[in-house]
């Protein structure tokens, strides 16, 4: 998930110049940016309860497929409504894979330990901000 925590980092350190530079200073990018928390708000219930009997793994995978192919968007138009689906698809990816991985972190970890292999789950998007940060900075 290193790699997928990299792409949400960019959401955030990258995109807003990235928009910027290529649309100019009036580009609505809170607006865009704002897709990705307002998804999630309403998807991760709805998704989560949908597939409550499919494995957490599955669904991890799943959900970071769809996160990964977020990026083709990008990489296919240099518009504003590409930068609108690779927030949608992002967050659709997100809605199905996070949720999932703290149930997957406590379903693997032994009894009292839940805390350590939570906190260890997240190190990947820590791993991921330094690497964000220094390309974001570049760019």
């Amino acid at each position: 998930t290193l790699n997928v925590r990299m792409i949400f980092r960019h959401l955030d350190g990258t995109l807003p110049k990235y928009m910027i530079r290529e649309f100019g200073e009036n580009t609505p990018k809170g607006a865009v940016y704002s897709i990705n928390p307002a998804l999630i708000i309403i998807m991760v219930p709805i998704i989560t309860a949908a597939t409550s009997s499919v494995d957490p793994l599955v669904m991890i995978h799943y959900g970071t497929y769809v996160s990964a192919l977020s990026v083709f968007f990008l990489v296919l138009s240099t518009s504003l409504p590409a930068c609108i689906l690779f927030v949608i698809t992002l967050s659709i990816g997100e809605a199905i894979w996070s949720p999932r991985l703290y149930d997957y972190t406590t379903t693997v970890a032994p009894e009292g330990r839940e805390g350590t292999y939570m906190a260890l789950s997240s190190a990947p998007l820590f791993l991921a901000k330094l690497p964000v940060g220094v390309i974001s900075g570049v760019l």
